[in-house]
């Protein structure tokens, strides 16, 4: 009975990298959905140099 506890403990604490690894990217996209990135403005470039 003890061994049978230990290996699903075992399989359970093998999914945890995977688990956080997976939480960081949905919260990474989730952040990139509420705020997308902004092109930038046109006048922000500077004007071409006169030759």
């Amino acid at each position: 009975m003890a061994s049978v506890l230990l290996f699903a403990l075992k399989g359970l604490l093998d999914q945890v990298p995977d688990v956080i690894d997976s939480a960081g990217r949905a919260r990474d996209s989730w952040q990139r959905f509420k705020r997308p990135e902004q092109p930038p403005r046109a006048d922000d470039e500077e004007p071409p140099m006169a030759a």
